[in-house]
Protein backbone atom coordinates (compact mmCIF):
# COMPACT_ATOMS: atom_id res chain seq x y z
CA UNK A 1 0.00 0.00 0.00
CA UNK A 2 1.00 3.17 -0.69
CA UNK A 3 1.13 5.92 2.17
CA UNK A 4 1.58 9.26 0.25
CA UNK A 5 -1.16 11.67 0.57
CA UNK A 6 -2.63 13.00 -2.93
CA UNK A 7 -4.67 15.83 -2.78
CA UNK A 8 -7.67 14.03 -3.32
CA UNK A 9 -7.17 12.36 -0.35
CA UNK A 10 -6.47 15.57 1.89
CA UNK A 11 -9.99 17.07 0.28
CA UNK A 12 -11.56 13.51 1.46
CA UNK A 13 -10.23 13.76 4.96
CA UNK A 14 -11.04 17.04 4.77
CA UNK A 15 -14.55 16.82 4.22
CA UNK A 16 -14.98 13.99 6.11
CA UNK A 17 -13.98 15.76 9.02
CA UNK A 18 -15.88 18.69 8.74
CA UNK A 19 -19.05 15.99 8.19
CA UNK A 20 -17.73 14.36 11.92
CA UNK A 21 -17.94 17.73 13.09
CA UNK A 22 -21.09 18.45 11.92
CA UNK A 23 -22.63 15.19 13.91
CA UNK A 24 -20.50 15.91 17.16
CA UNK A 25 -21.94 19.73 17.12
CA UNK A 26 -25.16 17.61 16.65
CA UNK A 27 -24.49 15.18 19.26
CA UNK A 28 -23.71 17.57 22.04
CA UNK A 29 -27.02 19.50 21.40
CA UNK A 30 -28.83 15.97 22.23
CA UNK A 31 -26.71 15.01 25.12
CA UNK A 32 -27.57 17.93 27.19
CA UNK A 33 -30.24 16.31 29.24
CA UNK A 34 -27.95 13.40 30.37
CA UNK A 35 -25.63 16.73 31.76
CA UNK A 36 -22.27 15.78 33.09
CA UNK A 37 -22.07 12.41 32.20
CA UNK A 38 -23.39 12.71 28.69
CA UNK A 39 -20.27 15.30 28.34
CA UNK A 40 -18.48 12.25 29.97
CA UNK A 41 -18.86 9.87 27.30
CA UNK A 42 -19.70 12.36 24.28
CA UNK A 43 -17.04 11.74 22.34
CA UNK A 44 -18.49 7.75 22.20
CA UNK A 45 -21.81 9.17 21.49
CA UNK A 46 -20.74 10.66 18.83
CA UNK A 47 -18.61 7.73 17.12
CA UNK A 48 -22.24 5.78 17.40
CA UNK A 49 -23.26 7.80 14.35
CA UNK A 50 -19.80 8.86 12.96
CA UNK A 51 -18.86 5.43 12.64
CA UNK A 52 -19.75 5.48 8.57
CA UNK A 53 -17.79 8.46 8.14
CA UNK A 54 -14.70 6.11 9.83
CA UNK A 55 -15.37 3.23 7.28
CA UNK A 56 -15.85 5.65 3.91
CA UNK A 57 -13.13 7.29 5.00
CA UNK A 58 -10.70 3.86 5.43
CA UNK A 59 -12.25 2.93 1.79
CA UNK A 60 -11.97 5.62 0.22
CA UNK A 61 -8.39 6.79 1.34
CA UNK A 62 -7.40 3.58 3.11
CA UNK A 63 -3.61 5.38 3.76
CA UNK A 64 -1.33 5.27 7.36
CA UNK A 65 -2.07 8.31 9.15
CA UNK A 66 -5.74 8.97 8.27
CA UNK A 67 -7.02 8.47 11.55
CA UNK A 68 -4.30 10.93 13.00
CA UNK A 69 -4.87 13.24 9.92
CA UNK A 70 -8.49 13.54 10.86
CA UNK A 71 -7.92 13.98 14.42
CA UNK A 72 -5.15 17.30 14.17
CA UNK A 73 -7.83 19.11 12.19
CA UNK A 74 -10.18 18.29 14.86
CA UNK A 75 -8.52 19.39 17.28
CA UNK A 76 -7.52 22.66 15.81
CA UNK A 77 -11.40 23.19 14.92
CA UNK A 78 -11.89 22.49 18.45
CA UNK A 79 -9.31 25.13 19.66
CA UNK A 80 -10.12 28.02 17.01
CA UNK A 81 -13.99 27.69 18.54
CA UNK A 82 -12.34 28.15 21.80
CA UNK A 83 -11.92 24.34 23.49
CA UNK A 84 -8.31 24.00 22.92
CA UNK A 85 -6.49 22.38 26.04
CA UNK A 86 -3.09 20.36 25.82
CA UNK A 87 -4.20 17.70 27.32
CA UNK A 88 -7.22 16.82 25.11
CA UNK A 89 -4.76 17.31 22.27
CA UNK A 90 -2.13 15.12 23.51
CA UNK A 91 -4.02 12.03 24.63
CA UNK A 92 -6.17 12.47 21.18
CA UNK A 93 -3.50 12.20 18.77
CA UNK A 94 -1.14 9.28 20.57
CA UNK A 95 -4.83 7.70 20.42
CA UNK A 96 -5.12 8.14 16.66
CA UNK A 97 -1.57 7.15 15.85
CA UNK A 98 -2.54 4.09 17.57
CA UNK A 99 -5.45 3.70 15.80
CA UNK A 100 -3.85 4.11 12.32
CA UNK A 101 -1.44 1.25 13.37
CA UNK A 102 -4.51 -0.66 13.70
CA UNK A 103 -6.76 -0.02 11.19
CA UNK A 104 -4.73 1.73 8.63
CA UNK A 105 -2.03 -0.63 7.52
CA UNK A 106 -3.79 -2.54 5.61
CA UNK A 107 -5.24 0.04 3.18
CA UNK A 108 -8.95 0.13 1.88
CA UNK A 109 -9.08 -3.78 2.69
CA UNK A 110 -8.88 -3.04 6.51
CA UNK A 111 -11.73 -5.65 8.37
CA UNK A 112 -14.47 -4.27 10.04
CA UNK A 113 -13.49 -5.44 13.45
CA UNK A 114 -10.14 -3.42 13.05
CA UNK A 115 -11.82 -0.54 11.99
CA UNK A 116 -14.24 -0.98 15.08
CA UNK A 117 -10.93 -1.12 17.61
CA UNK A 118 -9.48 1.38 15.91
CA UNK A 119 -12.97 3.70 16.35
CA UNK A 120 -12.51 2.96 20.33
CA UNK A 121 -9.12 4.11 20.61
CA UNK A 122 -9.44 6.71 19.02
CA UNK A 123 -12.56 8.03 20.42
CA UNK A 124 -11.22 7.12 23.90
CA UNK A 125 -8.11 9.59 23.75
CA UNK A 126 -10.84 11.94 23.28
CA UNK A 127 -12.77 11.45 26.34
CA UNK A 128 -8.79 10.70 27.92
CA UNK A 129 -8.83 14.28 27.56
CA UNK A 130 -11.10 14.77 30.71
CA UNK A 131 -10.73 11.89 32.30
CA UNK A 132 -6.57 11.94 32.56
CA UNK A 133 -6.24 15.49 33.89
CA UNK A 134 -9.53 14.21 36.30
CA UNK A 135 -7.04 11.79 37.53
CA UNK A 136 -3.46 13.38 37.71
CA UNK A 137 -3.38 17.06 38.04
CA UNK A 138 -7.07 17.90 38.92
CA UNK A 139 -6.27 21.41 40.50
CA UNK A 140 -4.71 22.69 37.20
CA UNK A 141 -7.46 20.96 35.46
CA UNK A 142 -10.10 22.86 37.15
CA UNK A 143 -8.12 26.17 37.16
CA UNK A 144 -7.57 25.90 33.34
CA UNK A 145 -11.99 25.68 32.55
CA UNK A 146 -13.40 28.14 35.70
CA UNK A 147 -14.16 30.80 33.69
CA UNK A 148 -13.81 29.56 30.25
CA UNK A 149 -16.73 28.91 28.28
CA UNK A 150 -18.88 29.76 31.03
CA UNK A 151 -17.26 26.95 33.16
CA UNK A 152 -17.94 27.45 37.25
CA UNK A 153 -16.13 25.36 39.42
CA UNK A 154 -19.98 23.57 40.38
CA UNK A 155 -20.19 22.74 36.87
CA UNK A 156 -16.94 21.46 37.06
CA UNK A 157 -16.86 19.67 40.16
CA UNK A 158 -20.03 17.90 38.07
CA UNK A 159 -18.23 16.74 35.09
CA UNK A 160 -15.07 15.92 37.25
CA UNK A 161 -17.56 13.49 39.36
CA UNK A 162 -18.11 11.30 36.02
CA UNK A 163 -14.53 11.38 34.97
CA UNK A 164 -12.64 10.52 38.60
CA UNK A 165 -12.06 6.86 39.53
CA UNK A 166 -14.01 4.18 38.99
CA UNK A 167 -16.20 6.60 37.09
CA UNK A 168 -13.55 7.47 34.61
CA UNK A 169 -13.18 3.72 34.10
CA UNK A 170 -16.54 3.22 33.61
CA UNK A 171 -16.95 6.03 30.99
CA UNK A 172 -13.81 4.97 29.20
CA UNK A 173 -15.26 1.44 29.10
CA UNK A 174 -18.74 3.25 27.49
CA UNK A 175 -16.92 5.48 24.93
CA UNK A 176 -15.04 2.15 23.63
CA UNK A 177 -17.82 0.18 23.21
CA UNK A 178 -20.20 2.91 21.84
CA UNK A 179 -17.77 3.72 19.60
CA UNK A 180 -16.86 -0.11 18.29
CA UNK A 181 -20.87 -0.22 17.47
CA UNK A 182 -20.39 2.83 16.31
CA UNK A 183 -18.26 1.02 13.08
CA UNK A 184 -20.83 -1.98 12.82
CA UNK A 185 -23.95 0.19 12.58
CA UNK A 186 -22.34 2.19 10.33
CA UNK A 187 -21.29 -0.96 7.84
CA UNK A 188 -25.17 -1.48 8.25
CA UNK A 189 -25.74 1.91 6.82
CA UNK A 190 -22.79 1.20 4.06
CA UNK A 191 -22.97 -2.19 3.18
CA UNK A 192 -24.58 -1.66 -0.01
CA UNK A 193 -22.53 0.98 -1.30
CA UNK A 194 -18.78 -0.42 -0.25
CA UNK A 195 -17.95 -4.17 -0.48
CA UNK A 196 -16.92 -5.82 2.38
CA UNK A 197 -13.13 -6.42 2.77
Amino acid sequence: MKNSFKMKDVVTIALLTALYMVFYMIVMVVITPLGPFGHAISPGLCAVITGSVLIFMSRKVGKMWQFTFMTAILMALFWIMGGGYIPWVASSMVMAVIADFIASRDGKTVKIWKLAVASGIMHVGQAWGAIIPSWFFLEQYKAAWVGRAGMTEESMNAQIQYTQGLMGVLSTAITFVLAFVGVYLGYVILKKHLKEA
